[in-house]
């Protein structure tokens, strides 16, 4: 009887902290969404020639082209410039989506795992972990580019 005591007394401590941590989540929210929703990263060619911004998701809202970017340079050496930029560019987005997110990001580690308040049950980080691997920007630039797209 003491040890179901004992277990009804850990698993209340686990569900009240869990809801303490969504509820402190629910207050961060807003404002996270206000600031993805602004949100704005510029990055640059390696030559400076091409410029591209992109909202807090890496998605390309401008792009600007130095004015001796057209002039005696080969179509394949622009289009690298372009690629570098909207690299660059969806790195920076990336660093700053994480900047953001980070208040929920910490509320989130510090929550119980499904598998403390269910024995035996999978556990939610390993999987957010290997998802979150699986999206990496190096991931999917790797199997970009071990399958390029012919656009000749």
């Amino acid at each position: 009887m003491e040890d179901l005591t004992a277990t009804n007394s850990e698993l209340k401590r686990l569900v009240n902290s869990l809801l303490d941590g969504l509820d402190a989540q629910s207050a961060d929210i807003p404002d996270i969404c206000e600031r993805l929703s602004k949100s704005q990263c510029s990055g640059y060619s390696e030559d400076k020639l091409v410029e591209i911004t992109v909202d807090a998701y890496g998605v390309v809202i401008d792009t600007k082209l130095a004015a001796q970017a057209l002039q005696s340079r080969s179509r394949e050496h622009l289009a690298q410039s372009i690629t570098q930029a909207a690299r660059a560019a969806a790195a920076a987005a990336e660093q700053q989506r994480t900047e953001i997110i980070s208040p929920l990001t910490a509320t989130v580690e510090g929550l119980p795992d499904l598998s403390d308040l269910f024995p035996g049950a999978p556990s939610l980080r390993e999987i957010r972990g290997i998802i979150g691997m699986a999206t990496t920007p190096e991931t999917i630039r790797r199997d970009h580019d071990s399958h390029p797209a012919d656009l000749r």
